[in-house]
């Protein structure tokens, strides 16, 4: 087996990342561009990390699903635009898709037999397209603007994308051409487009959480999809009304949402929100300003938490795709006493530090899955941990 052959697959199951599997003389081959129990021609790219399985792209349809679709997007193809990875199914397929995803991650890699029955998928509208509030877009050789194409410094010019919201595509329409290799951002915020190049990167900007605003950078992380920061908000609530919180601890806390969340059931509540960017960190100190008790740390988590000795009713974290980690995880639930909150956008990273709280004593009591990223493999999960 080498690059550039094609193989006759009977597609098996999903998998994390967009793919597929299939088997091949008992090698494993992660296939793009397909769904599960299709009969595909598919072409290998590359060695996949380890050098035991493939990687592999979809050229041919033999037998097809009765969930595939046509692509509605032009772009969506194998030399085309890389951002998304189910276009050739509906996004109700895809929500089924993606909970498979992380009930196999939980019980393969977190050790929770009954994750079946824990782990719940919600729909967010909007729910297939123009729900992209945030893009990044880069210039070719003559200046036109497009997105990467997967793994790929080539360019497939674009001149909309389906799943960005309208103004967003409005604006990315009114732009001429800009010098080969720039890189700018198009953020929506509010009813107003902002057009970020690395000279405009730490311009301030409102957003608005339910009625609430916050402070934040523009090019600063925020989540893309318009729902997802009032949805996520709102679980923390829930999950939230029936404690007796006096001392939380919220970490990667960004420009201090849930914090906020926090402090608005329970304002006398001692806290710490750690946050590493150095912006984001700033934004949370001023939007959490009204709470004296509270202390905002520009810090690594890693850094901050290994040192702290007291223990807190609640922690909330957010960590980036690469999660809490082991060590982390072992510290948190240490200093957790009732609850861990903990919202994921990798299922592997989740997993792992599941099976972390898990032989630490805490019990997950349930996964809220949101679909935040319709056409692509990404979701966000939301796990709640009691202890045992």
């Amino acid at each position: 087996m080498k690059p550039g052959d094609v193989l006759t697959l009977n597609i098996e199951k999903v998998a994390h990342g967009g793919f597929c599997v299939a088997r091949h003389e008992n090698v494993v081959i992660f296939v793009r561009h397909c769904l599960p129990n299709e009969k595909v021609e598919a072409q290998l790219i590359s060695l996949a990390p380890g050098k035991k399985s493939w990687f592999a792209q979809t050229v041919k349809v033999i037998n097809a699903s009765k969930f595939r679709r046509n692509s509605p997007c032009i772009y969506f193809k194998n030399d085309g635009c890389g951002g998304c990875d189910w276009m050739h199914t509906s996004a109700s397929y895809q929500r089924q898709l993606k909970l498979e995803v992380l009930i196999e991650q939980l019980e393969r890699l977190g050790k929770i037999t009954h994750a079946r029955e824990i782990c719940r998928m919600n729909d967010v509208d909007p729910d297939e397209k123009n729900w992209r509030t945030k893009i990044r877009v880069v210039s070719n050789e003559k200046g036109d603007l497009g997105f990467r194409k997967y793994k790929s410094s080539e360019i497939q010019v674009i001149d909309k994308c389906l799943i960005a919201d309208e103004q967003v595509n409005k604006s990315l329409s009114s732009l001429e051409k800009i010098s080969p290799g720039t890189e700018i951002e198009l953020v929506k915020n509010n009813n107003e487009v902002i057009v970020l190049g690395k000279d405009s990167k730490n311009i301030q900007i409102k957003r608005q959480v339910n009625q609430e605003n916050f402070e934040a950078s523009g090019a600063g992380f925020w989540q893309v999809h318009p729902k997802s920061v009032e949805v996520l908000s709102e679980l923390i609530e829930k999950e939230i009304k029936r404690m007796s919180v006096n001392s939380f601890l919220d970490l990667y806390a960004g420009v201090g949402v849930f914090s906020n969340v926090i402090l608005k059931n329970f304002p006398s509540a001692m806290g710490y929100a750690i946050e590493s960017d150095r912006n984001a960190g700033e934004n949370a100190k001023s939007n959490l300003s009204g709470f004296k008790q509270v202390k905002v740390l520009k810090q690594k988590v890693e850094s901050w938490i290994f040192k702290n000795k007291e223990k807190f009713d609640l922690v909330v974290l957010d960590p980036p795709r690469s999660g809490a980690g082991v060590k982390v995880m072992q510290t948190l639930c240490k200093k957790a006493k009732d609850k861990i909150i903990y919202i994921a956008c990798d299922p592997a990273s989740l997993a792992r530090d599941t099976a972390v709280a898990k032989d630490n004593g805490w019990i997950l009591e349930k996964v809220e899955v949101f679909d935040f990223f319709p056409m692509t493999h990404h979701f966000e999960s939301v796990a709640v941990f009691t202890r045992g």
